[in-house]
Order: C-alpha cells, then structure tokens, then sequence
C-alpha cells in the first residue's frame, strides 16, 4: 500500500495561522522570538496560549468592528481586551485601517468581495474580506479552477486553511475535488456570471454588519 506524502508547505502553513490566532508573531512561532518578546515555551507553562487560542483574532475583526461604528482605536481596543499594538500588527497584512485626512480617526476598508466555498459544500457570496484573506482566497480559486480541469495539486495546499470575513467570521475551504466539481456543474449561468463579476470587485468602505464575538 502507497504511503501519502505529506504536504509539508499546507502544514507549515497551517502552523502559521494557528500561531497567528493565537497573537504570536511570526518569529515566535519559527522559535526566533525578538527581544522584547515572550518565548513560545514561557507562555506554554503560564497558560497562556491556550486560554487565548483562537479568541485573538475574534477580538481583532471585533475591534475593527467597533471602529467601523465610530469609536477610536484606543477606545476600542479597550472595550475588546486587545491591545493597540496587536491591532496595528495584525493590520499590516490585512490593510483593513486607512487614516482619515488630516489624521482625525479611522476609515474601515475592505479589498475585495469574493464568494467562499466551504468545507460543507455551503457558497456563500459577496463575502466583504480584508487584503491577507483576498489574496488567499483568490489563489484558492485559482487552484479550484485548475482542479476542476483536471490538476489538483495546488488545491491541497488549502486542507488546512481557514479565512476571515470582516466581521470575524471563519470559514474552512472546500477542498473535495468531486464536490467541488458537482458544485460548479450544478451553477446556472446567472450564478456563474454572478461569480465572475465578483473577482472584479473593487475596494470599498465597510459597514458594521454584526458584533458578533
């Protein structure tokens, strides 16, 4: 019986973003922390890390939330328990705060709208992301179309991938080659038109939808 190669690059990836959830940097979770912070080991034995797990970034998009409505940054970092910093430091990818002329408070900005196709086999449309998770999902259906043609190779590079709307909401990506294949042949031409326009969505101003933690 063939042994299954492992898929080192999606499992390193996926290692990434769990450390990310839990507020580490990137050099915390490679081993090579910075001066100024904790060893990954420390906060191991201190309980940190799983008392935190998967609560960081729900406070971030819940942050950027309480922006959106109006609030300042310090303000609403306090009213979420994150600090500044780690707002600032997980929007650097994602390029979600834009200043408002003259540096008086904060504009919300979301990259794109994409639709999302879940591990479920559930499409959800005009999804509002930041410009990190665009990106990720714009390659994920680059590979789904390549899959659907016939190489799915780059689309295993996804098992372990979830992404984040704007309101914090977590979605794992399908990557079932039938299903995908079934769920695609099953559109009617409107949806797939409906599909096609949204990877030409343009960047727009976000409203709050939810406080959903």
């Amino acid at each position: 019986m063939a042994t299954k190669k492992r898929n080192y690059k999606a499992e390193y990836q996926r290692r990434l973003q769990l450390a990310e959830e839990r507020g580490l940097s990137t050099a915390q979770a490679r081993g090579h922390v910075r001066k100024n912070e904790v060893k990954v080991s420390e906060l191991k034995q201190s309980g940190v890390i799983d008392k935190s797990r998967k609560t960081t970034f729900k406070r971030f998009y819940q942050a950027i939330s309480e922006i959106a409505s109006g609030k300042s940054l310090s303000k609403a970092a306090k009213d979420t328990h994150i600090s500044p910093t780690t707002i600032k430091r997980l929007d650097a990818e994602r390029q979600i705060l834009h200043k408002i002329d003259k540096g008086k408070g904060w504009q919300i900005m979301s990259a794109a709208h994409f639709p999302i196709l879940t591990k479920d086999g559930k499409l959800f449309k005009d999804v509002s992301l930041d410009r990190k998770n665009a990106s990720i999902v714009g390659h994920y259906w680059n590979a789904a179309h390549k899959a659907s043609m016939g190489d799915a190779s780059a689309l295993h590079d996804f098992t372990n991938s979830t992404v984040f709307d704007m309101n914090g909401n977590s979605y794992r990506l399908l990557t079932s080659v039938d299903d995908l294949v079934a769920i695609l042949d099953q559109m009617s031409d409107a949806d797939r038109e409906e599909y096609e326009r949204s990877f030409a969505s343009d960047q727009r101003a976000f409203r709050v939808l939810n406080h959903a933690a």
